[in-house]
């Protein structure tokens, strides 16, 4: 099976394509010149295979439909594009979406990576306090004639358990290290990662879905699709059920004559103060304009959700790991400065 391109290629992909488009060169030898310079790597051969379909009268809808890497939402873009003779525009209206696709993703990723190197360092503090401290504050119990007992000895008995089985440990810890490293390293652990964040049916969730659908009907729209086409190119952009619910109720609802704005009002797609704005954005003729503005305006609010859960995360780990080692190192202070008093 072949693995689709990730969002960093495809910007760089549609991007190269809009400046070559844009300099009146054609897409035929837009792919020859891209496909001379990659000629010895993987996007090289997918170059290879778009030519081969175009150079036998194809064109670059065809040929990218060919690779079975491209979205299907992509596709259908750049058949809009060649149809309508707006192709350059497209190319560099699909770089700016999956520009703005990666940021996103870096920040999730970024999001989801932080909390779980932060437990790592606890598990890592805490392994070194019980297995190499614990046995120090027993030969200092030892020293005075007795050993220790309480909470005190059940975490030195865990952690003298850890130190038999350091070696499965070890491993454990490798296994966790190198899942860590797969999904922050790897096309298909990065869209795990992605997916399981946006998991769940919070606000920061809502918000990424509503960038996602603004931010397509605003391209679909410059491109010139008219609303109920858009709509309908849509409904494959979202990884939330809600959300795509909300937009097969608006479907439903424009085949029954409902007018666009009404539609997705009524659908509850968007906030109370985004509906104003499309309904004065589809009387004005500005639809696209206004789309851009609440994609953006979503995009901001799910960057700074996210960067509000990782200020939390950061003091959360530090009190929980303050807590465990002042537990742990109390429950041996305490009665060896009783020993001490009574030796005194």
């Amino acid at each position: 099976m072949k693995r689709k391109l990730n969002n960093e290629e495809m910007a760089a992909f549609c991007s190269q394509m809009a400046l070559i488009l844009r300099s009146g060169i054609s897409a035929f030898e837009g792919i020859s010149m891209m496909m001379e310079d990659q000629e010895k790597t993987a996007a090289g051969t997918m170059l290879k295979e778009i030519y081969s379909e175009m150079e036998q009268g194809g064109n670059l809808y065809q040929g990218i439909v060919k690779t079975g890497l491209f979205p299907a939402y992509t596709c259908q873009m750049v058949r809009l594009g060649e149809v309508s003779g707006r192709l350059d525009q497209v190319m560099g209206e699909l770089a700016d979406y999956y520009g703005q696709e990666e940021m996103l993703g870096q920040t999730v990723r970024r999001a989801v990576a932080y909390p779980l190197f932060m437990l790592l360092m606890m598990l890592g503090v805490l392994f070194v306090l019980m297995v190499k401290v614990m046995p120090v504050f027993q030969s200092v119990y030892r020293s005075l004639g007795t050993d220790m007992e309480g909470p005190a000895g059940a975490v030195l008995a865990a952690g003298e358990a850890m130190g038999n089985y350091s070696l499965l440990f070890a491993v454990l810890f490798g296994a966790v290290l190198l899942l860590f490293l797969w999904m922050f390293g790897t096309d298909r652990g990065k869209n795990l990662s992605l997916s399981w964040f946006q998991r769940g049916k919070g606000g920061l969730n809502r918000q990424i879905s509503r960038y996602r659908l603004a931010s397509g009907l605003a391209m679909c729209l410059r491109s010139g699709l008219d609303p109920e086409r858009s709509m309908e190119l849509m409904e494959g952009l979202t990884r939330d059920e809600q959300t795509s619910r909300q937009i097969g109720l608006c479907m439903e609802k424009i085949r029954q004559g409902v007018f666009f704005e009404e539609a997705v009002i009524e659908a509850g797609l968007f906030e109370k103060t985004h509906n104003r704005m499309i309904r004065v954005g589809q009387r004005t003729g500005s639809l696209d304009r206004v789309m851009e503005q609440i994609g953006q305006q979503c995009r901001e609010q799910a960057s700074d959700q996210i960067w509000h859960r990782i200020s939390m995360i950061e003091p959360t780990v530090v009190i929980i790991l303050a807590v465990l080692v002042g537990v742990i190192l109390l429950s041996v202070m305490l009665p060896l400065m009783s020993i001490m008093s009574e030796i005194g």
